[in-house]
């Protein structure tokens, strides 16, 4: 890790406090890393998340993050296919700023309702295959995968609305 905060990012009161804001950033990486998502992408995210104003070009992320531009480039493609990053143009120059998109976590989540019914969709021909195999074990597996993605296709939208009247956002 290195350091090199902006100036508006540095704290006035703790000099090393934007260190100490990375060095958490990482370690809440880490969780998500440990959960299955990618890791160069668990880094970007949340240091773009800590920083002061959600928002840092490619130099401010290779900086923070002692990474090559390709990495840093790869792991924003795929947070923007999550819908958790997007690109906005930085005022005065040609260069990029990577930011979180307003309620990034819960629209990230939702945008996943079409392949969970993808996925529940396809499963019936996974069933009928497998009990035609005489694979009970397998029948049973994949039941129970189908009703956990037809679980989460009704009831993410529902939680959403729920977080939102939580919030006042009605």
């Amino acid at each position: 890790m290195t350091g090199g905060a902006s100036a508006h990012d540095a704290s006035a009161h703790d000099p090393g406090a934007h260190e100490e804001l990375q060095q958490y950033a990482e370690k809440l990486a880490a969780v998500f890393i440990a959960a299955g998502f990618p890791r160069m992408a668990a880094r970007v995210l949340l240091t773009v998340m800590l920083s002061t104003d959600a928002a840092l070009t490619a130099a401010e992320l290779q900086e923070r993050l002692g990474v090559s531009a390709a990495a840093v480039s790869g792991a924003i493609k795929y947070l923007e296919t999550l819908g958790m990053v997007r690109r906005r143009a930085h005022r005065g120059s040609r260069k990029e700023r990577y930011e979180l998109p307003e309620q990034a976590w819960y629209t990230a989540t939702l945008r996943q309702p079409p392949f969970y019914a993808e996925i529940a969709g396809m499963l019936p021909e996974g069933i009928t295959t497998a009990r035609r195999a005489d694979a009970s074990d397998t029948v049973a597996r994949l039941t129970e995968m189908q009703q956990f993605f037809e679980f989460l296709r009704v009831r993410l939208p529902q939680l959403y609305e729920e977080w939102a009247a939580q919030r006042g956002d009605r």
